[in-house]
């Protein structure tokens, strides 16, 4: 079954077209993502900049067209924390409906279990209780899963495009400035849940998670099959802080690994990672390329 799904995040659009079957992606068609940053200055104003909207509509009138192109019936447009917290959410909304686009506006809980659905075609998660998260632009979702099954998830407001409103990380970022972050992060965490469960092992998905990844491995070429299933070490990537952190932003820009547009954001995403392995008493983690994304086209597969 072909169909298509499309991940409207507060950072970036992901579009991915695959063959579904028994919610499996048997192959991936095609995919596509564009980093937008819709959700750049909403800390603030509480609103969406209008030259941000009017580039999404752009990005997704794209995607509409590619899925035309490929022929596919089955498809599923779906906005997470940005769209759901913006004031004038209705004002993005409505450009997209002119162009014939119509979009879900999905909340915490429901973005956690499509995560799940994505997460669980790539990582086995039936063994052992694990902890799933997805560190969004604009949210962090935290999925505690046993024996194969979702138990608990939670939506958590921490997001790498609302760290960057609230920090620098423009320049180099001294150790001053990690640990002011580190304290909000940890106290954001410290109202959820899922510090209190057991966790036997940690899968992060999103872009912080596959940037690590790609760096850690050095891949000039991204491979989703590389990264799917790969573990790295808590040492590793505090590492990784380090060095990026010591960079100056277009320094950043050259490092093989780490994808254009991140060179910010890549700072206030380890962090968070960082804080939910420690809370979570995991040294290691394993990362997933697939998540939302997959979740959205499986469920419009099964439509």
């Amino acid at each position: 079954m072909l169909a298509a799904g499309v991940d409207i995040g507060s950072n970036s659009f992901r579009l991915i077209i695959a063959d579904v079957e028994d919610d499996k992606l048997l192959k991936i068609v095609h995919e596509e993502r564009t980093i937008t940053r819709l959700a750049e200055g909403l800390i603030e104003t509480g609103r969406l900049k209008k030259e941000n909207i009017d580039h999404s509509v752009e990005v997704l009138s794209s995607f509409r067209k590619i899925i035309n192109e490929f022929g596919v019936n089955k498809f599923k447009f779906v906005a997470t924390s940005a769209v759901r917290e913006a004031e004038n959410a209705s004002e993005f909304l409505d450009k997209l409906a002119k162009k014939g686009i119509y979009i879900s506006v999905i909340d915490g809980k429901y973005e956690g279990i499509l995560t799940f659905n994505g997460v669980n075609a790539a990582i086995d998660t039936t063994d052992e209780n694990v902890l799933i998260f997805d560190i969004g632009g604009g949210s962090t979702e935290l999925i505690f899963v046993e024996n194969g099954k979702v138990k608990t998830v939670e939506s958590t407001e921490l997001g790498v495009v609302k760290l960057s409103n609230l920090y620098d990380f423009s320049g180099i970022v001294d150790g001053k400035t990690i640990k002011k972050v580190e304290n909000h992060v940890k106290k954001v965490l410290g109202n959820f849940y899922f510090s209190e469960e057991v966790v036997q092992k940690a899968v992060a998905t999103a872009g912080t998670a596959t940037t690590i990844a790609a760096i850690d491995m050095g891949l000039k070429d991204y491979d989703y099959r590389k990264v799917n299933g790969y573990t790295i070490d808590i040492s590793k990537i505090k590492s990784i802080l380090k060095e990026l952190a010591g960079m100056p932003l277009e320094k950043r820009t050259s490092v093989t690994g780490l994808e254009k547009g991140r060179e910010d954001l890549i700072i206030g995403g380890i962090i968070i990672m960082l804080s939910i392995l420690d809370i979570a008493g995991i040294n290691k983690v394993t990362i997933s390329d697939f998540g939302v994304r997959e979740g959205i086209v499986i469920a419009a597969a099964n439509d």
